[in-house]
């Protein structure tokens, strides 16, 4: 008798190094009962994601097809798959890598318009905008994304009403490096569209909120920063709706400026 257990996670698209942040509140743990083994994926760090399993299985069936996508949708232990042992004269083994994103699959986008993401009072520059050539190419999990030059310490607001399904605020590291890419800082909000809003890079500590709070458009949620993959402190945003374990897509949107205004943003421009 034989099994073997390989576990690869990947953090939204980033294979993990040894030196580089460590991924914290989201796991799958394996349990035995006589031939039958479960699988369960476990978060502490968020509520809503996707997972994608794929095992390679020697004398081993599964009780679902394969490979596997499920969502957790607020649960924080969820079942992945139970595997059995076919014939016990033989030898068995399983293997298998895991990959999850932030969110639950399906949403639509609808029509709603964003606040800026800072306070109504404050001005500040979109240095990267729609297919930015620094990280926000076309084609890539970021096209549609916002950075703004916002200094460290100031106060970032939610652009839209929304439920807290993501916190991380334990990071002090940041760079242009692929070392950083898991170590910023974040707040992430379900929207009633089913899509997901992501506020970025924010400051160690420096998160407002807690996992399940709703929030409403104009609240302050957290302190912005220099955490994970940054050149400068700034404030990423982006709209996104989850496609599988691997795989997301950003989502245009517009926004009502203090002008009174409902546009898309340019690149360049101050707001």
């Amino acid at each position: 008798m034989k099994r073997l257990l390989v576990l690869l996670l990947i953090l939204p698209g980033v294979r993990l190094a040894a030196q580089d942040c460590e991924v914290r509140g989201v796991r799958v743990v394996e349990e035995s009962t006589g031939d039958v083994i479960r699988l369960y994926v476990e978060s502490t760090g968020c509520l809503d994601l996707t997972i994608t399993v794929t095992p390679k299985l020697e004398n081993m069936r599964a009780n679902q097809p394969l490979p596997l996508t499920v969502e957790t949708k607020g649960r924080s232990r969820v079942e992945l798959l139970a595997l059995e042992r076919l014939s016990a004269q033989q030898a068995w083994h399983y293997s298998f890598t895991y990959a999850w994103q932030y969110g639950g699959r399906g949403g639509q986008p609808d029509q709603t318009v964003y606040l800026l993401p800072f306070e109504a009072r404050a001005h500040h520059r979109l240095v990267q905008g729609y297919g930015g050539g620094f990280s926000h190419q076309a084609g890539s999990r970021n096209e549609y994304a916002h950075d703004w030059d916002l200094a460290e310490g100031s106060i970032v607001q939610a652009a839209r009403d929304g439920v807290v399904v993501g916190v991380r605020q334990d990071s002090n590291r940041g760079g242009v490096a692929e070392q950083f890419k898991n170590c910023a800082n974040y707040v992430i909000i379900r929207h009633a569209d089913g899509t997901y809003g992501e506020y970025l890079h924010l400051k160690q500590n420096g998160v407002y909120v807690h996992l399940g709070d709703q929030v409403t458009a104009g609240q302050p949620i957290a302190f912005s920063g220099n955490t994970g993959y940054s050149s400068r402190p700034h404030l990423h945003f982006a709209v996104f709706r989850t496609i599988d374990g691997q795989r997301r897509e950003t989502l245009p949107v517009r926004f009502r400026t203090k002008n009174g205004n409902v546009q898309s943003l340019q690149e360049g421009k101050t707001y």
